[in-house]
C-alpha cells in the first residue's frame, strides 16, 4: 500500500502580509485588514504577527481592537489583488503535483505521493515549496506534513509562520493526541460544550471513544470525527482541475443609516442583484434560485427564497422577485425595527454554454434576451472605467448603501 504524504500549505496572515509588500512602510506597524468603522463594517477580518501580539484578534471589532492596540493601522481589503496572488500561489504548488486542492484562498492541500523520486521527502519537498514562495511573492507559509488531510491541516496549524511540522504514523499518538479536542478542523464551538458534557476533552479521547456512542449521538457526522482523531478519515486531495464548482454566488451588505422605507430597501436590494447578476455572467452562470435575507436592528434574520421556472443571470429580473421576496417578509407599517442589513444570494447554478432555451413571448417572469444586450454594455463599462462610472437611474440618491459589500468569497483569516 502507496503511503500518503500530504502537505498542508497555509500563507502566513495573508491580507495582512500582501498588504504589507503593498505598502512597505507598514512592515514593522501593527495592521489589521478591516471594514469601514464610519460604514459600519468595522471588524477585523486579517492581522499582522505585530497586532496579534498586541492582542488583536480577526472576527474583533475595530474599537475593540484599538482599545489592545491604539496605533494599529486599518486598511480595507483589496480583493483582486489577494485573488491573483492566491493564483501565483497555486502555480508554484502545481509544479510539485497536480493534487492540489484549495481550502479557502490562502490554504491548500498538496498529495505529494507521487513527487517523492523528483524532489525528495516531505521534509524537503515543503522547504522547497516554502522557500519558492518566498522568492517569487515575498510570502511566507506554514506547512504541515503528514499521512491524512486532516493530521497535515493541523500541522501546519501548530507549525510557526514559516516553519514545517510533522506527523507521522509512528508519532501522532505522542503528538496530537493530548492536545485539545478543539484543535481539530469541524470541532467547533457547539460541538466543543457537546463534547464536555460526554467527558471528550481531547483529540485521544475523541479517537477512542466508543463508535456506537458516536454513532446514536451524531449520526455519520459523529464516526467521521472519530476518523479525523485517529487519522482514518478516508478524505483524498483533490486534483486540482477537479476542484469544487461555484454552487451560489451571493452580495450582502450592512447599510450605512438603517433602513426605514420600501424606496431604500429597494435601492439596496437593486445594487445587490446588479453586483451578482455581473458575477454570474462573467464566471458564465445562470440561476434558477434566489435567496433574501434580511437582519433587522435588533440583529433578527428573515429569509425567503424564489424558484424561477427558467435560468437568468438579469439584474432586473432579481431584483423585481427579490421586492417581492421583501415584500412577503417585511411590512415598514407594522414592523417597528427598522433594516440593518441586506444580503441576496442566487444558487442551483447552471452553465450558460450548456443551457438553450427558446424565448418564450408570454413568459412574465424571464426575459432574459431583453436585458442580455444592455446589460452587457453595462459590463463592458463597468470594467474599463470602474465600477461607478455607469449608474442605475434608481441608485443616483441611494447614499444609504454601503459600497463595501461583501460577497462569497470574503473570509475571515484564522
Amino acid at each position: 500500500m502507496e503511503q500518503k504524504v500530504i502537505l498542508h500549505c497555509d500563507l502566513n496572515n495573508f491580507y495582512a502580509s500582501v498588504e504589507c509588500l503593498k505598502n512597505p512602510e507598514y512592515k514593522d506597524k501593527p495592521l489589521a485588514v478591516s471594514g469601514n468603522p464610519k460604514k459600519r463594517t468595522g471588524i477585523i477580518a486579517a492581522k499582522s504577527t505585530l497586532a496579534k501580539k498586541m492582542g488583536v484578534k480577526t472576527g474583533q471589532a475595530i474599537w475593540e481592537a484599538k482599545q489592545l492596540c491604539p496605533n494599529l493601522i486599518c486598511i480595507p481589503p483589496d480583493f483582486e489583488t489577494y485573488g491573483q496572488i492566491s493564483q501565483k500561489v497555486h502555480e508554484i504548488y502545481l509544479k510539485y503535483t497536480d493534487q492540489v486542492e484549495p481550502f479557502g484562498i490562502d490554504e491548500c492541500w498538496l498529495d505529494v505521493s507521487k513527487s517523492l523520486k523528483l524532489f525528495g521527502n516531505g521534509y524537503e519537498i515543503s522547504n522547497l515549496i516554502k522557500e519558492d514562495v518566498k522568492a517569487k511573492t515575498g510570502l511566507t507559509i506554514s506547512v504541515g506534513v503528514s499521512f491524512s488531510k486532516m493530521f497535515a491541516k493541523l500541522g501546519s496549524k501548530l507549525a510557526g509562520n514559516d516553519e514545517i511540522n510533522i506527523i507521522t504514523r509512528a508519532d501522532f499518538k505522542e503528538k496530537v493526541w493530548p492536545l485539545p479536542v478543539e484543535k481539530l478542523i469541524f470541532v467547533g464551538k457547539k460541538r466543543l460544550i457537546q463534547f464536555k458534557k460526554m467527558n471528550i476533552l481531547t483529540i485521544g479521547d475523541l479517537a477512542n471513544i466508543d463508535k456506537n456512542v458516536m454513532l446514536k449521538k451524531f449520526g455519520v457526522n459523529g464516526i467521521y470525527l472519530t476518523q479525523i482523531a485517529s487519522g482514518t478519515e478516508p478524505d483524498e486531495v483533490a486534483n486540482y482541475d477537479n476542484r469544487k464548482q461555484i454552487k451560489s454566488v451571493g452580495n450582502g451588505t450592512t447599510s450605512i443609516v438603517d433602513i426605514s422605507s420600501f424606496l431604500q430597501a429597494k435601492q439596496l436590494i437593486f445594487y445587490l442583484c446588479d453586483m451578482i447578476a455581473k458575477r454570474l455572467r462573467e464566471k458564465g452562470f445562470m440561476a434558477l434560485t434566489l435567496h433574501l435575507t434580511i437582519k433587522d436592528n435588533q440583529f433578527n434574520h428573515y429569509g425567503k427564497s424564489h424558484t424561477f421556472s427558467t435560468p437568468t443571470n438579469c439584474a432586473s429580473t432579481f431584483s423585481k422577485y427579490a421586492e417581492n421576496l421583501f415584500n412577503c417578509l417585511w411590512d415598514f407599517k407594522t414592523n417597528p425595527n427598522l433594516i440593518r442589513a441586506i444580503r441576496i444570494s442566487a444558487s442551483n447554478l447552471i452553465s450558460q454554454n450548456k443551457f438553450s432555451f427558446q424565448e418564450n413571448l408570454f413568459n412574465l417572469e424571464i426575459n432574459n434576451s431583453k436585458f442580455d444586450k444592455k446589460e452587457k454594455v453595462i459590463d463592458t463599462i463597468k470594467n474599463k472605467y470602474g465600477q461607478n462610472k455607469i449608474k442605475r437611474a434608481l441608485l443616483l440618491n441611494a447614499h444609504h448603501i454601503n459600497c463595501e459589500i461583501t460577497d462569497d468569497f470574503f473570509e475571515i483569516e484564522e
